[in-house]
């Protein structure tokens, strides 16, 4: 018999949306009003449909998955409620939805149970694709939750944070710690970020080359184990530092490996890399697989691919129409790409494919800037010296590809 479809089994959760759609903050406020964190029911029939749900998951069964975790949810199981908004993030089962991935795990995190600080570190990277106001400081402080909950993958975001001046003042030192907290606890991927700025001496620090090689080596032996395992993530990061020889020699044939390896995996910032390589390589030959793997990024809403998209469109290349860029800008706002911010605020500066708006263009350049792109920085500069809109101050400068290692 087919089973019913499982949206309509989400009302519970819809009606909580209602609730809790005000505001991400609402359970971080400790006062003695908060409703105490609740412990999870341990019953053992709640617990044999968890592993059976589980192991659907397992063998790609993902609509069943789903299903059965949304019985569980409406009976408000933290641990069903932490699978269920990673299914509604991920497209496991059911069409992605972030808002709904947001609302299901602010329920879960109410819970004193195993996946607490999980549920955190997954609001956190929620709330860093946000675009509203002050989402950045909410992302940073469910990542201190997080890390409070005993989950040390959340020194990977904390670091980036504080080197960056994401959603706070930028501090090297508090860095600096973070990134070492995560090469401790075996995250590679941060400590290959934390081996680039002791080599480089990025922000004014002081470089120490020995101390970078010696995490270097590290990040990419666990990078290596992790990748053949089967870790799209891991693959990722190896296909940069072989595209850009970073601390080995460049190798554009490794590069496509191990980006082909990620992608094929899902990792859409992988398919966005993979995409950029095979157009810049040169061969005409390659530039429809670049373009389809560009295409497939875009379609897994990554903000990075969406730019470089729009940013092909702009330029007429490959034959692309260039009315059609607007689109690809505004879905990459939406998921809080501050490259395609500067573009769309460029295109609203100087009243090209849209109605000229300095207004909206300042307030975009304005997004970017407020993370750190030195692009919108540039922009909303010139934007706030001129009285009028000033076409030549804003006028588009030479395309790089400077989102080349997002995602």
């Amino acid at each position: 018999m087919k089973k019913a479809p499982t949206k309509p089994m989400l009302w519970k959760l819809l009606l909580l949306g209602t609730i809790l759609g005000v505001s991400g903050t609402v359970a971080l406020i400790d006062t003695p009003a908060q409703r105490k964190s609740q412990s999870a029911r341990i019953d053992p029939s709640i617990e044999e449909m968890l592993k059976q749900a589980r192991g659907l998951q397992k063998v790609g069964r993902w609509e069943a998955a789903a299903d059965l975790l949304t019985q569980i949810a409406n009976d408000g199981h933290p641990t069903a409620l932490y699978h269920l908004g990673r299914a509604y993030k991920n497209g496991w089962g059911v069409e992605a939805d972030l808002d709904q991935a947001r609302l299901i795990f602010l329920e879960a995190v109410k819970y004193a149970f195993a996946y607490r600080g999980e549920t955190a570190y997954e609001l956190g990277r929620l709330f860093q694709r946000s675009t509203g106001e002050h989402c950045a400081e909410i992302a940073l402080q469910w990542f201190q939750k997080a890390l409070a909950w005993d989950y040390p993958k959340a020194h990977v975001q904390l670091a980036k944070h504080f080197e960056r001046g994401i959603g706070t003042d930028r501090d090297l030192d508090l860095a600096f710690h973070h990134y070492e907290k995560a090469a401790i606890a075996g995250y590679p991927s941060s400590t290959i970020n934390y081996a680039r700025i002791l080599l480089t001496g990025r922000y004014g620090s002081t470089p120490d080359p020995v101390k970078a090689r010696f995490w270097a080596a590290k990040a990419i032996e666990g990078l290596e184990r992790k990748a053949r395992d089967g870790s799209a993530s891991s693959a990722k990061t190896l296909g940069r530092i072989y595209r850009d020889g970073e601390f080995l020699h460049a190798d554009r044939t490794q590069a496509k490996t191990w980006f082909l390896r990620s992608a094929e995996l899902g990792d859409a910032g992988a398919m966005h890399d993979l995409g950029h390589l095979l157009l810049s390589g040169g061969k005409t030959s390659e530039a429809p697989e670049g373009l389809k793997w560009l295409r497939l990024g875009a379609k897994a809403k990554h903000g990075g691919a969406l730019t470089s998209l729009a940013r092909l469109h702009l330029k007429s290349e490959y034959g692309l129409d260039p009315m059609e860029a607007v689109d690809l800008l505004e879905r990459s706002v939406a998921v809080g790409h501050p490259g395609a911010m500067e573009e769309l605020a460029r295109l609203y500066a100087t009243g090209t494919f849209l109605s000229q708006d300095r207004s909206k263009a300042i307030e975009l350049a304005q997004k970017g800037a407020d993370r750190g792109h030195i692009g919108c920085k540039n922009l909303l500069k010139d934007l706030m010296q001129a009285d009028q809109p000033n076409v030549t101050a804003i006028e588009r400068s030479p395309l790089n590809p400077d989102d080349q290692k997002e995602g």
